[in-house]
């Protein structure tokens, strides 16, 4: 029955999903993943520009459509020139699907934005011509879409390190959970229940950081241990900004902006650089 289930809400989503102008697939969407945005012009607003790009593709159907973004940020290759689109941002036509258009990236590569950023500012975008000029003397309207927004669905988290919300302030309650089932590492692997701590530093930009305590230190602070939750996970819930303020290490006026971490167990030192992993908190009244 829970399959049967799953497989009609998962279903529901797809039709959803295909009824909108402009969706991305999968969706809930994972911090690592690597996405297909879709924009169907059959389905943006009517209004001139709709209709004469909708126009334009019914007369000129193997023009290309090429995406123009801007948000979470503008793209790392540049969306080009109104008149002139970047070939990195050409879409390709679904097959068998009437002036749908795809193309694949991943987010944070695509934007070069943390994955904090992407999931709190979604995708703002638009489908135009190579030339947003284009045959105007044929139609009345830039050959574009309106602008269209996407808001993003943050996947619940399965990988070696998971931290919820994955949207946070400072000062709100942050999970990290660590699967000690997916660590590579050998020296780490078969931890036992009482044996996982957790490093912490707070920055405020590369050169200004501040450890919670020593590395050598931390398994000694029952603050930092981890706690067993079962299925090789554990899991530490702190607010940040009170935990280091318990501590004292910050300084007056330190803008708390990411937290860093890494696991450590009783006796071990990396010989090389530690796996740092990065947190970036959202910084709004």
């Amino acid at each position: 029955m829970k399959k049967i289930i799953s497989t009609l809400v998962a279903l529901s989503a797809s039709l959803l999903a295909f009824s909108q102008a402009a969706y991305i697939q999968p969706s809930p969407t994972g911090k690592n993943d690597t996405i297909t945005l879709y924009i169907n012009v059959a389905q943006t607003t009517d209004g001139t520009m709709n209709n004469a790009l909708s126009a334009m593709l019914t007369d000129h159907p193997n023009d290309t459509v090429y995406l123009w973004t801007w948000q979470p940020a503008g793209p790392v290759a540049g969306n080009g020139d109104w008149t002139n689109s970047n070939s990195a941002m050409a879409m390709t036509k679904v097959e068998g699907a009437e002036k749908l258009y795809s193309i694949r990236f991943k987010p944070t590569s695509f934007y070069g934005v943390d994955a904090t950023t992407f999931f709190t500012n979604g995708i703002s975008c638009l489908a135009k011509l190579k030339s947003g000029n284009a045959y105007q003397g044929e139609y009345n309207g830039e050959a574009k879409t309106e602008d269209l927004s996407i808001n993003i669905i943050p996947k619940l988290c399965d990988e070696l390190y998971c931290v919820f919300p994955e949207i946070a302030k400072t000062d709100d309650y942050v999970s990290i959970t660590y699967d000690n089932t997916q660590e590579t590492n050998p020296d780490l692997q078969n931890l036992s229940e009482d044996d996982c701590y957790l490093f912490l530093r707070a920055e405020q930009s590369t050169f200004v950081a501040y450890n919670y305590a020593d590395a050598a230190l931390v398994s000694t602070l029952p603050q930092l241990k981890m706690k067993y939750i079962g299925d090789g996970k554990f899991r530490l819930t702190i607010i940040p900004s009170d935990f280091f303020a318990e501590a004292g290490v910050l300084p007056e006026g330190f803008t708390f902006n990411k937290l860093k971490f890494y696991i450590l167990k009783s006796g071990y030192t990396y010989t090389t650089s530690p796996p740092f992993q990065s947190f970036s908190f959202i910084n709004c009244n």
